[in-house]
């Protein structure tokens, strides 16, 4: 990997090359963020591993991007202006103007570079799809929905056993991310 150039302020990502224009994220983008960033920061504290918001991570010459929230557990990565290689977890809060390359291309970059599991948030479905990296390859592991207890009443018995209230990171046995702390204070 060549020297990787920081640019101060950035407004775009670079996604195989190809450079794309970010829109500012609407203000449940950034509140469903602000509660993953304290769930992780919370569980590591006094740990090794890092949670960082919007940070700059730099995969490769053509791969810069700007995810929702990290979690980096390699201090090596970590320098002053940003992440160099892959995180060990990425969380992508989805926008519409968004949604087709996070789901596609930077989930292809990802996964090329090792990131062991990748969450895609949907804030309209408050819906979390998690994937884990195995032999090479991002699966979709599961997806987790959020619901009210006022949804929970006209959902059939089938829907509310299939509902989850918590999961665990992967790599983490003893974190569990309670899905009503991701969700809550939206607008």
């Amino acid at each position: 990997m060549s020297e990787i150039k920081y640019v101060e302020n950035r407004t775009y990502e670079k996604i195989d090359g190809k450079i794309y224009l970010m829109a500012r994220p609407s203000l449940n983008h950034v509140t469903i963020s602000a509660n993953i960033w304290k769930i992780f920061s919370r569980f590591l504290a006094g740990k090794v591993c890092k949670a960082y918001i919007e940070p700059d991570v730099f995969l490769d010459d053509d791969n810069n991007f700007v995810p929702d929230v990290i979690i980096v557990c390699d201090k090596s990565k970590r320098k002053g202006k940003g992440i160099y290689g892959a995180p060990d977890l990425v969380a992508e809060v989805l926008s519409p103007s968004t949604a087709k390359i996070d789901l596609a291309d930077k989930k292809a970059a990802y996964e090329k570079h090792g990131v062991k599991e990748y969450w895609i948030i949907d804030p309209v479905s408050k819906a979390i799809s998690v994937y884990h990296l195995e032999a090479g390859l991002l699966n979709l592991n599961n997806v987790y929905f959020h619901k009210t207890e006022e949804e929970k009443e006209s959902l059939p018995d089938d829907d509310l056993k299939s509902l989850a209230p918590e999961f665990n990171v992967s790599f983490f046995d003893d974190l569990a991310v309670k899905l009503e702390e991701i969700f809550e204070e939206l607008e």
